[in-house]
């Protein structure tokens, strides 16, 4: 580790250790920080090319992250978060909300259990497709094909342009070239479009891709175990980039299919990001409104507070190390960001 940033990690360390940021919470007004986890895996290096090492925590990782979530702070859910927007309820101190993206089949296996074990209801939110179809979504699909591609390069339909595949760092590029493409299309033509590009490609066959996703027994079991399921849309596009029409499909056959096979109301909803900025935009709020969600969650980080748009709603990344993940949390808690103003990439 270099000097400056063992230098840095120690300063962060001395200054969650000594307490001023919890008398600045006190002073700052009531607020929340909701964290967003995607998979957690015991070896996370074995999924890199399907769901990429950048959207997995290891368990081990992520179990003393709840553990320092239940003794330093108060976990609270989108519920409690939506009643606070709304007036109906006042927050904890130091409030903390876990949100799970996408439905992979180790947020059971894993997450679950420690959730549990520590008396942490966490919200999943589910990409019904997948789910239903237990099919990988799209970007892991390309992502492999793009990291095991047998061909040396690929023309992009779209441009014309020929990318190099011949070392990992212009695989990504390429996949990343792809995934806007793929962001901003309907479900039917960017399945399409994906077919064509993974039959060019020629990659190795798709690992495990039925044990990939949850399946709608499990999803049950977490609604029967406290948590809250919601929705991540049919598909994940982006939603800001589609027509209205393919965005209200997206929106609203989510949650009526996830309330079918539930058993129980869908009212939080959560922006995929997969490629492409902005990921909402005047239009889905309103349409996310008029479907009837009570939340919606961006992938902009900042703290929830009195005033924030409740379809609108920022959550934050989570660094690994112990001592960065209290840090950031503990700082974000004094941001006054109450909306998505700044992008993030990442779904």
């Amino acid at each position: 580790m270099r000097v400056g940033k063992a230098a840095r990690k120690i300063a962060r360390g001395l200054f969650v250790s000594s307490g001023v940021l919890r008398f600045a919470h006190k002073l700052s007004g009531e607020a929340a920080v909701i964290l967003r986890y995607h998979s957690i895996q015991d070896c996370p290096e074995q999924y890199d090319d399907t769901i990429g090492c950048d959207s997995i925590h290891a368990a081990s990782i992520f179990e003393r992250h709840v553990e320092l979530i239940a003794r330093r702070f108060n976990a609270v859910t989108i519920d409690d978060i939506s009643r606070f927007l709304r007036g109906e309820k006042s927050l904890p101190p130091r409030a903390v909300a876990i949100t799970f993206d996408d439905g992979y089949k180790d947020n059971i296996r894993f997450a679950a259990p420690v959730l549990n074990r520590f008396g942490v209801a966490g919200t999943f939110y589910v990409l019904v497709d997948s789910v239903d179809r237990a099919k990988a979504p799209w970007y892991c699909l390309l992502r492999y094909a793009f990291l095991t591609a047998r061909r040396p390069k690929w023309c992009d339909p779209e441009t014309g342009r020929i990318h190099d595949l011949t070392d990992a760092q212009t695989r990504l590029a390429a996949f990343f070239c792809a995934a806007e493409t793929c962001a901003r299309s309907s479900a039917l033509a960017r399945e399409a479009w994906i077919a064509a590009t993974v039959n060019s490609l020629e990659p190795d066959p798709f690992p495990n891709e039925s044990d990939l996703m949850m399946n709608w027994d499990e999803a049950r079991t977490l609604v029967k175990g406290g948590h809250i399921v919601g929705s991540h849309t049919m598909t994940h596009p982006n939603v800001a980039h589609l027509s209205a029409g393919d965005a209200r499909y997206e929106l609203t056959e989510s949650k009526t299919k996830l309330e079918k096979e539930v058993g129980a109301p869908v009212k939080h909803f959560a922006y995929p990001h997969p490629a492409l900025n902005p990921q909402w935009n005047e239009t889905t709020l309103k349409i996310t409104e008029e479907v009837g969600y009570s939340t919606a969650v961006t992938t902009t980080s900042g703290a929830v507070r009195l005033g924030a748009r409740p379809l609108a709603i920022p959550r934050t990344y989570i660094p690994r190390e112990e001592s960065e993940f209290l840090f950031h949390i503990e700082k974000t808690l004094l941001l006054r960001t109450n909306a998505a103003v700044e992008i993030q990439p990442g779904s």
